[in-house]
């Protein structure tokens, strides 16, 4: 597969999801429906190298367990050199990730690469418009390679309802909710730097309304 996704149509429901993504700015986490979930930490480089996130804060003798909040760019504050590495980048996934989070939900989707999926942009990042798109499993990382927006969408699904992708405007990760078979591979795979956290929703419990 090498296409692109190509533009949702106005009147299409996006699998009964389109009010809530216009109505999330930063992209559309769940509140329920799925088994498991995981944060995916993106990719960070030092020239060829690539560094986990526990790497490079061991120069500040901290670790990433340890941090209270969501995963962006704060973690990283106070640690000498961070700002010369490449990565983690934010609001979307790296491609390497990309690459190997597609082959995972293949393997989990009953019509693996040929999944139908749905995907939506970031409001925010449209000027609060809902840009959304449609198109099968095996073509998101040739649609973010093409880029026919800034950013790769912040929001994406199976149409079956199997499960759900965001990597939120404002965050250095993408969290993937599925059931557990699917979040256990994933965390479970070398290649990945996938991790157990909170959701953004119970992190910041109470801040958001019920």
């Amino acid at each position: 597969m090498t296409g692109i996704w190509t533009r949702a149509t106005e009147d299409d429901p996006l699998d009964g999801l389109r009010t809530a993504l216009t109505h999330a700015d930063c992209g559309l986490e769940p509140r329920g429906g799925f088994e498991d979930h995981c944060w995916l930490l993106h990719a960070i480089h030092e020239g060829p190298v690539r560094l986990r996130w526990d790497d490079v804060l061991a120069r500040a003798g901290r670790r990433f367990a340890d941090w209270p909040l969501t995963p962006s760019y704060l973690v990283f504050e106070g640690v000498e050199g961070a700002d010369e590495l490449d990565g983690p980048g934010d609001a979307e996934p790296d491609a390497e990730t990309l690459d190997r989070l597609v082959g995972h939900l293949a393997r989990h989707s009953p019509d693996g690469l040929a999944t139908w999926c749905g995907a939506a942009q970031a409001p925010v990042s449209t000027d609060g418009e809902l840009v959304a798109w449609r198109g099968r499993l095996g073509d998101a990382p040739a649609h973010r390679t093409a880029r026919p927006t800034d950013f790769f969408p912040a929001t994406w699904w199976a149409a079956d309802g199997g499960w759900l992708v965001l990597s939120d405007w404002d965050l250095n990760a993408t969290e993937v909710f599925g059931d557990r078979a699917l979040i256990a591979d994933l965390l479970a795979d070398p290649e990945l730097e996938a991790v157990r956290r909170p959701t953004i929703r119970e992190t910041f419990r109470g801040t958001f309304p019920a």
